[in-house]
C-alpha cells in the first residue's frame, strides 16, 4: 500500500479467482462428459440386453405357437365329427382329437423391469424407441391377461358338470371288452340336450381359444421383430 500498488495486487487477485473458475468449469464439463459417455455406455447395453431377451421371446412364443396350431387342427377334426351326428363309437375318436393346453403367456421382461427399476428407462435418448419399447410391454401385459382370462373361461367350460354323463361314456369307451350297460346314451341324437350342447361349447371353445392364442402370439411376435429393428438402427447409429 505504500508503494501505491494496491491496484496491481487487485488484478492479480482477480486473476487467480478467473483460473480457479475457469479450472472448476472445466473440471464439471470433463466430470459431465465422462457420466455422459458412461450413461451412453449403459444404454447400448441395455438395448443389446433388450434385443437378445426380445430374440428369446420369439423362440418361446413360436413353441406356444406350434402347440396351438397342432389343438386348433385337431380340435377342428373334432368339431367337423361332432356336427356330422356321429355314432357312439365315435366319440372316442373325438375325445382323443379333442384337447387344450392352460398355457399362460409366457415372455421375459426382466430388462424391461430393471430398467424401470433403477430409472435408465426414463433417461433413454431416442424418445421414438422409448414410447415403442413402453407400448411394447404394455401389449405384453395385456395380453398376459388375455390368456389367464382364457384359461379361467375355458376351465369353467371344461368342468361344467352337465356334461358328466359324457365322461362315463368314455371311460366305458375305453375299456376292454366296452360294455355301455346300465348308461344313458340317449342324448347322443339329441343335440339340444344340456349334455350334447355342453360339449359342444367345450369343443367349439377349444377350437376358437387356439386361434386366439395364435393370433395374439402373432402380433407380439410382430412387435418384438418390429423393436428389435428399432433397437439395431440404435446401436448402428452409436458404432
Amino acid at each position: 500500500m505504500s508503494e501505491n500498488k494496491t491496484g496491481r495486487y487487485f488484478k492479480y487477485a482477480i486473476g487467480e479467482i478467473i483460473l480457479v473458475v475457469v479450472g472448476i468449469l472445466i473440471a464439471l464439463g470433463i466430470n459431465n462428459w465422462n457420466q455422459n459417455r458412461l450413461s451412453d455406455k449403459q444404454e447400448l447395453t441395455y438395448l443389446s440386453n433388450l434385443k437378445e431377451e426380445l430374440g428369446n421371446n420369439i423362440k418361446q412364443l413360436s413353441v406356444i405357437d406350434s402347440i396351438y396350431s397342432s389343438f386348433e387342427k385337431s380340435n377342428e377334426e373334432g368339431l367337423n365329427l361332432l356336427k356330422n351326428n356321429p355314432s357312439i363309437y365315435e366319440f372316442k375318436t373325438i375325445d382323443s382329437l379333442i384337447g387344450t393346453m392352460w398355457m399362460t403367456f409366457q415372455v421375459t421382461n426382466s430388462t424391461y423391469d430393471e430398467m424401470l427399476n433403477n430409472g435408465s428407462f426414463y433417461s433413454l435418448n431416442d424418445k421414438a424407441l422409448k414410447s415403442q419399447i413402453d407400448e411394447h410391454y404394455s401389449l405384453s401385459k395385456r395380453y398376459e391377461t388375455a390368456f389367464l382370462e382364457l384359461n379361467s373361461t375355458g376351465q369353467k367350460i371344461t368342468y361344467n358338470t352337465h356334461i358328466y354323463p359324457l365322461e362315463v361314456l368314455l371311460d366305458r369307451l375305453y375299456q376292454n371288452p366296452i360294455n355301455l350297460n346300465g348308461i344313458d346314451t340317449t342324448w347322443i341324437h339329441h343335440s339340444n340336450s344340456k349334455i350334447y350342447t355342453g360339449y359342444f361349447r367345450k369343443v367349439k371353445f377349444f377350437h376358437s381359444s387356439s386361434k386366439t392364442r395364435k393370433r395374439l402370439v402373432k402380433t407380439f411376435t410382430n412387435s418384438c421383430n418390429n423393436l428389435i429393428e428399432q433397437i439395431d438402427k440404435e446401436l448402428t447409429y452409436h458404432d
